[in-house]
């Protein structure tokens, strides 16, 4: 049974003492479940920035695949930066307590400068696709490239600068600066649980109550406000310092399990309802903001993740030819990210050679995420 079961039942601890050791109890083997939602999460980021890019340069008019955020105010994004956290707690947990934390903070430096090279040397390789494929510039706008027909080096200056982003890449570049917080998460939730997480809460209220809610385009921040989102962040490394997913497995009744899902689909009944009421959306959106993290935003989060691991548990034990695959894509998440990126060009690409109908989307779109699995098999073999 996993410690969290064996600790009280709930899947996070606050209790300093119970937190530490759960933190101790937390064997030292690759979490398969975490693997599966990370590669989850890729999927369901590539085909919404596909479907952008389709809506943008077609005729698919609002017929499209539903994404999340149709479904609930989160969407892929907010999985992404959590289980970012998570597998951040889960492997640097244990290693600033065997190594210490001027190890964990080399090793943290050290994994910033590889997204931050993989980040610059995606967009290049975009834009040399772009250079060859492209020169329509009402398509270049869309693809948000049109900056890089002007003056390429100027723009991948902005990019290497944090001080523009383009092709969906600004969650990297907020990533980066999550990551350069992360050490201090470490080392203050080791020391005292409820005061780290209050201090991450206190902050993000900032943002909610005004202080912090900065828009600058300086790193992602219009879409991605750092000052919030490192909450999520901060959950992702809580829960994975104890090893959340197995205590959540292993201690969800089936009562709490339909509880959160009529939550669930509650937070669903309100997305619907926000779309046909312009006086419920005036009421609702500013709560729920994206950028800011709004609250009702983070309530929903804390209500599906749950029943998103729970999918997660039964897709691993019916569906393990699946949950394989998609656990592989996961282990090699800032790889996939990056293809996905590319290949989000080149869909685009294909998209318009087939007409910009419905049916090319239809097509283009199960084509991508096949060559998306596909693309696993050659990048275990490079990594």
């Amino acid at each position: 049974m996993a410690a969290g079961a064996a600790l009280g039942g709930l899947p996070i601890a606050f209790r300093q003492h119970d937190f530490l050791a759960r933190s101790a109890a937390r064997p030292s083997r690759r979490d398969h479940a975490i693997d599966i939602a990370r590669g989850i999460a890729l999927i369901f980021i590539l085909y919404p920035h596909f479907t952008q890019i389709a809506a943008a340069l077609g005729s698919i008019g609002r017929a499209r695949v539903p994404y999340l955020s149709d479904l609930q105010f989160c969407d892929p994004a907010d999985f992404f930066v959590f289980l970012s956290g998570y597998v951040y707690g889960l492997v640097y947990g244990q290693r600033a307590v065997r190594d210490g934390y001027r190890t964990v903070v080399r090793q943290t430096v050290r994994r910033m400068a590889q997204i931050f090279r993989a980040m610059v040397f995606t967009v290049a390789l975009c834009v040399g696709l772009s250079w060859l494929l492209i020169d329509d510039p009402a398509v270049l706008r869309a693809l948000d490239l049109l900056s890089f027909e002007r003056s390429g080096r100027e723009a991948i200056a902005g990019i290497a600068l944090l001080l523009d982003s383009t092709l969906f890449i600004n969650i990297l570049a907020l990533y980066l600066l999550l990551l350069a917080t992360a050490p201090l998460f470490l080392w203050g939730f080791r020391r005292s649980v409820a005061a780290t997480a209050a201090v991450s809460l206190g902050i993000w209220l900032l943002v909610q109550i005004g202080p912090l809610h900065v828009t600058s385009t300086w790193a992602g921040m219009h879409s991605f406000n750092p000052f919030a989102w490192q909450l999520l962040f901060a959950m992702g490394i809580l829960l994975g310092m104890q090893r959340g997913f197995d205590a959540i497995l292993a201690s969800m009744t089936r009562a709490q399990a339909i509880t959160l899902a009529l939550a669930c689909l509650g937070f669903f009944a309100l997305r619907t309802g926000i779309r046909v009421s312009p006086a419920l959306a005036e009421l609702v959106l500013p709560i729920a903001h994206k950028p800011a993290f709004g609250p009702l935003r983070l309530a929903n989060f804390v209500c599906l993740v749950p029943v998103f691991v729970l999918a997660v548990g039964w897709l691993e034990r019916q569906v393990p030819v699946l949950a394989n695959l998609l656990a592989r894509s996961g282990a090699l998440s800032l790889e996939m990210f990056c293809v996905g990126v590319v290949l989000t060009l080149l869909m685009g690409v294909a998209f318009l050679a087939l007409g910009g109908t419905l049916l090319a989307y239809g097509i283009v779109l199960t084509a991508g995420i096949a060559l998306y699995l596909v693309a696993i098999i050659p990048l275990e073999a490079v990594s």
